[in-house]
């Protein structure tokens, strides 16, 4: 169900959406097929959260398929040493593994199949869930062949392909979600924002600021949380920050910092000096923006009424403006976008694909939980449910 065209914000907790209905997909994926796997790898990666350290959750990969299905699944235990049920984090993918953590360590399965590769013991750092279900452990990143981890016992870094310690940093505690670059790890900690040497772990500064999750873009730091702070990624040195506070990822691109507050803005601002660019403040309470170089989407979410998935067209020194968009439950959130197709969980319908320009459902896979996150590769997808299930769709 799709409606184009402007949407105007309307008073009250329902939604600006003028779609009256579900979305009905023309392919369900059927969840109960047993399968040995890929027969072709999908190519690409997706080695951060985000898909990178700007947190756009855009990767320029196809499909190849409007009727995927399920090439393997893996249940992998979150229940923490006290008998806790504490969740799973967000999956990467890197070198044909999938990694995630849980409560009580981190682990690699094969892309190929699900298959446990290596597994560590540990203890991840936590950070609020962008999906409102508690805390959930901070999950790795993933750059040259090496994975790196934010724990409670400090900075940890192993190699992807068969989880050999490469160092570790017991400096301070990790209290964030790292991000990384080709020559550094930019990480929270319980003393600041801390920049490590990717080779061996080496501190080389740390920047007064508070925050869980933060974007690494053209030589800037920016960290969420209590306030929007920009960094120099060289020195550490606070360049500007804001009180927009947010507990979702800051986004980055163009030069523009996407920020979706608290209190239901989705703000644009310089990358250079902070300064606000546009607002969009009907108080629709915009969540979770994904940013392609055409257009950006989000969720939006008026209280306890149903939700809704956005799609707006980037203006260029102006507000995004909308595109169409299509009605949910309740919950519910935009998670990733591919050239092809942009994804929404939905709290009791799954994962759906909608196409990119239309927003048409194009399938959907139902799930008894609302996952965590996907990684969008090029031909396949890999998502994971807050009880640890490792989903792996593709096809031809």
């Amino acid at each position: 169900m799709v409606a184009t065209g402007s949407v105007a914000g309307i008073a009250g907790c329902s939604s600006s959406c003028p779609d009256d209905g579900e979305p009905d997909p023309s392919h369900t994926v059927e969840s109960d097929i047993d399968s040995t796997g890929f027969e072709t790898v999908p190519d690409g990666s997706w080695p951060l959260p985000r898909f990178d350290a700007t947190n756009t959750g855009y990767a320029p990969v196809g499909l190849k398929t409007t009727t995927p299905s399920v090439r393997w699944h893996a249940d992998i235990s979150t229940t923490s040493g006290d008998g806790e049920t504490t969740g799973a984090s967000a999956v990467v993918v890197a070198d044909g593994t999938v990694m995630l953590t849980t409560a009580t360590g981190v682990v690699a399965l094969s892309l190929r199949d699900g298959t446990e590769q290596w597994r560590h013991n540990l203890t991840p750092a936590t950070v609020p869930s962008v999906v409102d279900i508690g805390d959930e452990p901070a999950p790795p990143v993933i750059a040259n062949s090496r994975v790196f981890l934010a724990t409670a016992n400090g900075i940890a870094a192993f190699e992807v392909a068969d989880g050999a310690v490469a160092w570790r940093n017991t400096d301070t505690a990790g209290a964030g979600v790292p991000a990384v670059t080709d020559d550094a790890l930019v990480v929270p900690t319980t003393d600041g924002i801390a920049r490590l040497s990717t080779d061996d772990g080496r501190r080389q500064w740390t920047a007064t600021a508070d925050g869980t999750r933060l974007a690494v873009a053209d030589s800037t730091v920016v960290i969420a949380g209590e306030r929007i702070t920009a960094v120099d990624a060289e020195t550490g040195e606070v360049q500007w920050e804001h009180s927009d506070r947010s507990e979702g990822y800051p986004v980055v691109s163009d030069g523009t910092v996407y920020v979706s507050s608290t209190y239901g803005d989705l703000i644009g601002r310089s990358l250079t000096d902070g300064t606000e660019q546009w607002r969009l403040d009907d108080r629709r309470s915009l969540e979770f923006p994904v940013v392609t170089p055409d257009s950006v989407y989000a969720i939006e979410r008026p209280g306890e009424s149903s939700s809704a998935t956005f799609a707006f067209d980037r203006v260029e020194n102006g507000p995004p403006e909308p595109r169409w968009c299509s009605e949910i439950n309740i919950g519910g959130a935009v998670t990733a976008a591919a050239d092809d197709a942009v994804f929404t969980f939905q709290r009791d319908d799954g994962l759906t694909a909608f196409t990119t320009r239309l927003g048409e459902a194009v399938w959907q896979y139902p799930t008894e939980y609302q996952a965590i996150s996907v990684a969008v590769l090029d031909g396949g997808i890999v998502s994971v449910s807050p009880d640890g299930t490792v989903v792996a769709l593709g096809g031809e």
